[in-house]
């Protein structure tokens, strides 16, 4: 045990706290999976210019910190992603820590402890095996949602109790009748072969003395049920089952551990069928009535049987999809006497009716996005997607809710039997819980509204994985999607640990050859007309993900273990595309998605872009080649850092030669060659006055798809072009973002001219590949945090935050705030006519770099910034 030293003792910094104590598990449940896990904190303090010089962990048995280890004095001035400094923790082990940090001042006082418990961290822990329904095993077809039950004797009181749950499919668990929490979709959707996650719950006020139930219906999910747009099913297994083990502790110091094992018994209720795509059908006039309880007669059921433990089982170290909202929609009767519900927006979830009727009487309520020419619901865009609820009454009234599905929509109709009455009607909205962490805001509403677009269509696609849209037969988590998305996705909502997650299962699923899939979780997409997919289904754009994403992770949160985690993947994928290089250097002679839905691209062939997807795949390639050296470089590796460099400088080099005048022809050509470092350094200034003339010319109009739309305002600001990136951002003819604005788009629409401009939807032309919740162009938002508003991280983490507002398009204020892994950090500016007011906020810990927009002179000595508030005068040069 190491000892604080003496000058420690003597100094003090009084006015300053450390809070926000974490650890990298941001599941939120009562155990870590992590036997070593990595700390975080923040620092609190009205003191400005704030700096952390060292601090000092203590980890101890219980909240005395009697016997407690010390981590010793450790130089750093960052607050994110530290060591455990004690020995590994076991299952089950609780342990509590503390923190303090060295000021300027000296040595606050140790930090509030925060308390930490192991799940199980070794399959030996597991003494429970998977049961499911034998009868229910071998289902082809939607059918019956098996239910699974057990009762059990606790001889004394419980004082703790932890239950150890996931399943084969998706699971609702109860202890006597009570949810045993309110996450949704459980275990959500992981690399199932290789990777199963389950939760622990504290149980503890659920159970009581004498007998107890413990009870879960086990739902199809992404296990077996329908996926893709084959809808191919039992596409991980035949047949769903329950793993749960309870452990508890009684007052008498004994412990009562139930397991699921063939002791548990298996039956049927009111779920007739429950499936992510096609919606659920419930008859509550079969709901075994008290099944949950104890004392349920239970003879008439099967005996559960067992399955072998699954394999890669660990702890979720991310948020659960819950109920995140409920609107109250606008309802209005159609002549033939179906209710019209409009949520008012285009959201994720579902309906929630309170409904009465007559024994057999019908509930159906079905799904859609947006409506036909006629005001009806336009279903022909779900494709396979029945997206229907469908529920026949008991005979008393009931709330109508379904399990196990969710809907993309924004207008429902609800249709009943004669005799039954709808008493209210809720829209709810579900999510992977993520904590919400930016906010942008200006004076032009329209903007404003493009913004919470971007914001709602995140939202409704981080539903366990980053998905490509939530309602039509698809769902699944394109790699070239969220790689377009990553820095807004880490800028809005704490995106840390669910694309963590996402980008473990990634590295499971990357072929041995370093390929990427185009999806992750990787399932089998057959067909994709009309082009045959490239080395079994991946593309440069997509597969480029496997380093885009943990270089915005790391950017965003400052997690160095993150970083190393994931490096082998991002050095694969990088080795795997350098081996596809011809011998002048570049990547061509595949077929490639390209800059995928190009609006010049022809409605029914979206990879057939402007731009030549082989001077597109040869510009990924140097640009992921280039994040690994970044990569390698903060991780201490110098020989890959060198390596990678010296291939993103020669990969650059033959591209330009290449295609260097015909980049300079397209918007995606010219901003790829900008961002990534393919055009030289004396061409640089000549390739963005090619990019702003592009703009012009097209007055304003978009001509990027998914892997160029990202880049072209970044580029146009990154060369002094900022008047034309505000007529691209702010151009209301198709193609824009606000066009999509002014045609009521309320989420980001999968192609930029979904609804033509006589607001008609182009079904003929494109066909059914036509979502209205598509989050790839709202990557439009990173460019509003950092270049309209001004704020963006200039080292990992926001340590250090630049602030660099370019006002323009007559925009006469902005303001955009982000919670940084040390606090909030904050700027907002408005314009008159001759001055510049900015306000700034910087953390505890954190200082800033502030860079006057052209046009405006900065007061004498502006320059670093440190922690507090500053307020900024700046006035006009001419």
């Amino acid at each position: 045990m190491t000892t604080p030293s003496s000058e420690a003792l003597r100094t003090a910094d009084t006015a300053t706290t450390v809070t926000r104590l974490r650890t990298a598990d941001g599941s939120g449940l009562v155990a870590t999976p992590y036997s070593q896990p990595r700390l975080s904190w923040s620092l609190a303090s009205d003191r400005p210019d704030l700096l952390q010089h060292a601090y000092e962990v203590q980890v101890a048995a219980d909240r005395s910190f009697s016997g407690a280890v010390f981590g010793g004095e450790v130089e750093s001035d960052v607050v994110t992603d530290h060591p455990w400094p004690a020995e590994p923790l076991r299952s089950r082990e609780v342990r509590y820590w503390r923190v303090r940090v060295r000021t300027d001042l000296g040595w606050t006082a140790w930090s509030e402890p925060t308390r930490v418990e192991a799940a199980l961290l070794d399959d030996m822990d597991w003494t429970a095996r998977p049961v499911h329904v034998p009868s229910d095993r071998g289902r082809s077809s939607p059918g019956p949602v098996p239910l699974l039950r057990r009762e059990f004797t606790l001889p004394a009181e419980p004082v703790s109790a932890r239950l150890y749950v996931t399943s084969l499919g998706v699971h609702r668990t109860a202890v006597n009748g009570r949810p045993v929490s309110d996450d949704l979709l459980e275990p959500g959707w992981t690399s199932y072969p290789n990777r199963l996650l389950y939760a622990t719950y504290d149980v503890t006020g659920l159970l009581v003395p004498g007998r107890n139930a413990v009870s879960a219906a086990v739902g199809d999910g992404w296990y077996r049920g329908h996926l893709t747009w084959h809808k191919n099913r039992n596409v991980y297994g035949d047949t769903s089952a329950l793993l749960a083990q309870l452990e508890v502790t009684l007052a008498d110091g004994n412990t009562v551990t139930v397991s699921t094992d063939d002791q548990w018994q298996g039956g049927y209720g009111d779920l007739l069928a429950a499936d992510l795509y096609d919606g659920c059908e419930r008859d509550f006039r079969q709901e075994p009535r008290g099944w949950r309880l104890p004392g349920f007669d239970d003879r008439g059921w099967e005996q559960a049987a067992a399955l072998p433990l699954p394999s890669g089982l660990a702890q979720r170290a991310h948020p659960p999809v819950r109920a995140v909202q409920t609107i109250q929609p606008e309802q209005r009767p159609l002549p033939d006497g179906t209710i019209a519900v409009d949520a008012g927006e285009n959201i994720t979830g579902w309906l929630r009716i309170r409904a009465g009727g007559p024994a057999g009487s019908t509930v159906s309520v079905r799904h859609a996005e947006v409506l036909d020419g006629e005001g009806r619901l336009l279903t022909s865009i779900l494709r396979g997607a029945r997206a229907t609820d469908e529920y026949t009454l008991a005979g008393e009234a009931v709330e109508l809710e379904p399990e196990f599905t969710f809907h993309g929509f924004r207008y429902a109709e609800i249709d009943a039997s004669p005799g039954v009455t709808i008493e209210r009607v809720e829209v709810v909205v579900v999510a992977s819980d993520l904590s919400r962490v930016g906010e942008f805001h200006c004076s032009d509403e329209r903007v404003n509204t493009l913004y919470a677009n971007v914001v709602r269509s995140q939202r409704g696609n981080f539903i366990s994985v980053p998905t490509d849209c939530p309602q039509r037969d698809e769902r699944l988590g394109w790699t070239g999607d969220i790689m377009a998305f990553a820095p807004t996705a880490c800028a809005t909502f704490d995106s840390r640990a669910f694309l963590d997650s996402w980008l473990t299962d990634l590295g499971i699923e990357q072929r041995p050859d370093g390929a990427v899939p185009l999806v992750i979780p990787d399932v089998d997409l057959g067909e994709l007309p009309p082009m045959e997919l490239p080395f079994a289904g991946t593309a440069a754009g997509w597969g480029d993900a496997a380093t885009v994403v943990p270089s915005a992770l790391f950017d965003a949160y400052g997690h160095r273990s993150l970083l190393n985690r994931h490096y082998a993947t991002m050095r694969a994928w990088v080795d795997f595309t350098a081996g596809r290089l011809d011998d002048d250097g570049t990547w061509s002679g595949n077929a490639q998605l390209g800059d995928w839905l190009d609006p010049a691209a022809p409605p029914e062939d979206p990879s057939r872009a402007t731009t030549d997807s082989a001077y597109v795949a040869t510009a990924f390639v140097a640009h992921s080649a280039r994040l690994l050296a970044d990569a390698a470089l903060e991780l201490g590796r110098s020989d890959d850092a060198d390596r990678y460099a010296g291939l993103h400088r020669r990969t650059a080099e033959a591209a330009w030669r290449r295609w260097g005048d015909h980049a300079s022809t397209t918007q995606t050509g010219c901003a790829l060659a900008l961002q990534f470092g393919i055009a030289p350094a004396d061409e640089r200034a000549a390739v963005g006055e090619a990019l702003s003339a592009l703009v012009r010319a097209k007055g304003g109009r978009i001509a990027t798809g998914f892997l160029g739309t990202p880049f072209v305002l970044p580029a146009l600001t990154a060369t002094g072009h900022t008047d034309e990136a505000y007529q691209l951002l702010l151009n209301t003819e198709c193609p824009g973002w606000l066009y999509q604005v002014e045609r009521g788009a309320t989420t980001m629409w999968e192609r930029w001219d979904a609804i033509r401009p006589d607001s008609t939807i182009d079904t003929e032309r494109a066909g059914t590949m036509l979502s209205f919740n598509h989050y790839a162009y709202g990557a439009v938002a990173t460019w509003l945090y950092r270049s309209v508003a001004g704020l963006r991280p200039a080292t990992p983490g926001y340590r250090t935050v630049d602030i660099a507002p370019r006002p323009g398009g007559g925009l006469t204020s902005a303001d955009a705030s982000v919670v940084t892994p040390y606090g909030t950090a904050s700027v907002a500016w408005s314009a008159g006519d001759s001055t510049l007011a900015v306000d700034i906020s910087l953390p505890p810990g954190t200082t800033g770099r502030f860079s006057a927009p052209e046009g405006w002179r900065c007061p004498t000595g502006v320059g670093r910034l440190g922690s507090g508030h500053h307020h900024l005068t700046l006035h006009a040069t001419s």
